[in-house]
This record gives structure tokens, sequence and C-alpha cells, in this order.
């Protein structure tokens, strides 16, 4: 590995065959596609508070925000740090680039059509992309390379030990189109089709999350130059999300027509998530042990790893604590759900990824970061306004179930027809705060954005990395 400066304009070359020319072209789309992603969740959050005030409504804003967060943005930039990463810690080229390129093409294009589609109204309606059948299988062939390029890379390595990283990307980037695949299966129950949507909706989220927190072990430790606490925290966090994947999503039919004994694994199961979630958290600032701050401001890889472990460890406990039928059956189907959802789609894997982005760029593209204080910002707009975005629809979930329980035990009233306007009453009014936090969290994106692009344009020239070949040295 040797070092050197760059420009801008010869970081992809035509030829598409530079090292990590893949990498930082899948970072730049993730990073376009974030701000897409941004604007229809900013759009679906009005149009949840205020029905008919703009065209398509919610459910077809959210879809297009979960295409755009979670595909165009998770998947393509923790995709790009994936092919970051694999050959720094294997010491192998990244293997077929050219196909790793096409991937790209393939996934970014599919999402952008995707938006299209859902929006003129020719979606499935399925969790929770809502896409027809023509391009789940696109889509798929998309998703499915990674693993493919990931694997490939793998066996050819020169390095005998395996890093904690590894685990993670390549276990994650293989279960993204597994889950996939098993939540676009064709059903001939409505019963079977919701529960598969749900559980393979929230196993793709876990999965991202996942994939960022082992680019995460990566990134903290090469920009602070500290060893990782300990190699037992990190296999305890990755088996515990492996085994907590999904199971939230089924918590949310857990008191409808789901099976019992299903209820029941998945609120033993869901626990495997927070006790993920708290075994990085701990390992990372036991790593850091309290010294995230460089001079006279705070490391940004730190601090962002630092924000969104934490914003991950309080999304991932409400989750679990909802997964128990007592508490599922009074928060199913109510805001409380979109509070999880959104919590990590719209804070945590843009944190998690921000970081491993903002380590990333400098060794590929030889840009340093653009501005210490664009990067604090961005980390408090975002646990601001994400932050209070998840606790007032939890609350609105919240009051929502228990006015319907109340009303229902006490014969008051039932919360349909004329009943509905004054049993949701008082839900609206967390709504409606909750559309201004979104509206904060969605800025958060805007600034994360503007970080990435201008310090792939602006940043100040700094040490590049270029990878050579073993045999060619």
């Amino acid at each position: 590995m040797a070092a050197s400066t760059t420009e801008i304009r010869q970081l992809i070359r035509a030829d598409r065959t530079q090292p990590d020319s893949a990498a930082v072209a899948h970072v730049l789309t993730g990073t376009l596609f974030l701000g897409v992603g941004a604007v229809a969740a900013a759009l679906a959050f009005i149009s949840m508070s205020f029905p008919g005030f703009i065209p398509l409504g919610y459910g077809i804003w959210r879809a297009i925000a979960m295409l755009g967060l979670l595909v165009g943005f998770g998947t393509l930039t923790l995709v790009g740090g994936a092919y970051y990463v694999l050959p720094r810690l294997t010491g192998a080229r990244l293997w077929n680039e050219p196909l790793a390129w096409l991937g790209l093409v393939i996934t970014a294009a599919t999402t952008a059509a995707g938006m299209i589609v859902v929006a003129v109204g020719w979606g499935d309606g399925r969790e929770p992309f809502g896409l027809p059948w023509w391009l789940d299988i696109p889509l798929f062939v998309g998703i499915g390379i990674p693993p493919l390029v990931a694997v490939l890379t793998l066996r050819n390595r020169t390095e005998s030990q395996t890093f904690v990283t590894i685990p993670f990307v390549v276990t994650g980037l293989g279960g993204l189109p597994l889950v996939y695949l098993f939540g676009n299966l064709p059903s001939q129950t409505p019963v079977a089709s919701t529960t598969a949507d749900l559980f393979s909706g929230s196993a793709y989220l876990v999965l991202l999350v996942s994939i960022a927190i082992g680019l995460g072990h990566y990134a903290v430790v090469k920009q602070t130059e500290k060893p990782l606490a300990g190699r037992q925290l990190s296999h305890i966090a990755y088996w515990s999300l492996l085994f907590g994947a999904g199971w939230f999503g089924i918590a949310q039919i857990a008191g409808g027509p789901a099976p019992g004994w299903l209820g029941v694994i998945g609120a033993v199961l869901g626990l495997g998530l927070p006790v993920g979630l708290i075994a990085a958290t701990a390992n990372l600032l036991a790593t850091l042990q309290g010294q995230w701050r460089e001079d006279d401001h705070v490391e940004p890889v730190a601090m962002l790893s630092v924000a969104g472990l934490f914003f991950a460890t309080v999304v991932g406990v409400l989750a679990a604590l909802a997964g128990f039928r007592s508490t599922g059956n009074l928060v199913g189907f109510t805001p409380y759900w979109e509070g999880i959802v959104f919590g990590f789609a719209l804070a945590v894997i843009p944190l998690l990824s921000g970081a491993a982005a903002i380590q990333a760029i400098p060794k590929m593209t030889g840009r340093g970061l653009y501005s210490q204080q664009a990067a604090a910002r961005t980390v408090r707009l975002i646990v601001y306004g994400s932050g209070a975005l998840v606790v007032l629809l939890v609350a609105a979930g919240l009051v929502a179930g228990y006015s319907w329980a109340g009303g229902s035990f006490t014969g008051a009233y039932s919360a349909v027809g004329e009943a509905w306007a004054p049993a949701t009453a008082t839900a609206r009014l967390f709504l409606g705060a909750a559309t201004l936090a979104g509206l904060v969290g969605a800025l958060g994106a805007f600034s994360l954005v503007s970080v990435i692009l201008r310090t792939l344009t602006e940043g100040p020239v700094t040490t590049q990395e270029v990878l050579v070949a073993k045999e060619e040295e």
C-alpha cells in the first residue's frame, strides 16, 4: 500500500479499473439517493399529519422514502464501504471490479425506476418498498452481486488473520438478497404474505445496521489508531444481531391472526437485537476510552459512530419491549412502529454509514474532510430531529393504543366509523409535532449529503492510499 495525492477528476477513470473506483462510485451514488430519500420522508411526514395537503398520500411517499433511504443510500453506501475495506483486510484486489460496477448500475437504475413506478401507482403495495415483481427481479440481481464479489475477494486473501469486520460485512451482504427473496416469494394467503413482508423488511434494516457496525469497527480503529477493546464483544454483537434480525417485524402482528408460537419465538429472539447493539456500543466506548477529541474539536468518525450506536441501542430496546404480546397488543397497528422504522432508516443508518464514509473518502480519493463543524452540525440535526421524531411517534402509538383499549374496555366507544376522530384526537397532536421533528431529521440527512459531496469536491488535499498487489511489489 502506497501513499500519493490525486485530483478529483482522476478518481474514477474511464476504464473503471482503478482500485477503489467502484467503492467511490457506490458512496457517491448512495449519497445522492440519501437526498432523494430525505425529501420523500419529509413529504411522507407532512402527508401523515395533513392528509390531502400534498398528492399521492403517506403510503406511497413512505415506500419511496424507504427505497431511497434503505436501498439507494443504505445498501449502496455500505456496499461501497465493503469494497473499500475488503482489499485492505484481505491483501487481495477486489475481485472483478467491472462486475461490481454492473451491480451498482443495476441497483441504482432499479431503485430510481422503482420510485417512479410506485409514484404513478404501479407498485404492489407490499412492505417495505412496494415494487412490482418485474422490478423485484433486477433488484434481487443487483443486491446479489456484492456478496459474490466479497466472497471471491475473500477467497484470494493473503492475510492469515480474520479481522472482526469481515464476518459482519460478508454475512450482511449475503443476507440482504436472501431476506429480500423471502419477502417477495408468492404466497397463497394474506397472513403469510404480510408476515413475510414484515419479517424481511425488519431483517433488511438490521442487516444494514450490522454491516455498518462492522465497517465502524474498522473506521474507528484506523481513524483513532486505538486497538479494538475486545473481539469477544464483537462476536456477541455479531451473533446477537444475526439471530435477532427480523423479529421486531413479526411483533407488529403478534396480536393478530399470527400463530401464538410465532409471537413467543419473536419475543425471545427479538431480545437479540438490543443485546447485540449494547455489546457493540460497549466495545466502541471501551475502545475510545472517552477520548474522541482531536485538539480543540471532536473527532467526526468517533462522534458519528458513538451517536449512531447510542441511537440504535435506544431504538432496539423500544423494538424489543414491544415484541412481548402484552405490549404488542397495545401498540400494534399504531405509529409506534413507524418510530422504530424511521429511527433506523433516518438516523441510525445515516450516522453509522456517515462515519464509515468520512473515514474512507480521504483514503480513497486524497480529499480530506471538508469541515469538522459541518460534521458536528450534521450529528446534532440528525440526533435532535430524528430523536424527537422517534419519541413523538412512540408516544403517539402508546396514546392511540391506550385510547383504543380504554374505549373498548369501558364500552364508551369503538375506534371505528364516527368514533375514529375522537379516539385518535390526542394521538394526532403527537403526530403533528412528529412532522416538525421529521423535517429537522430530513434536514440532518441533507447536511450529511452536503458534507460528503463537498468533501469529494472541495476537501483539502491529503494522502491517498494506493493498493499494490502483492505479486507486483
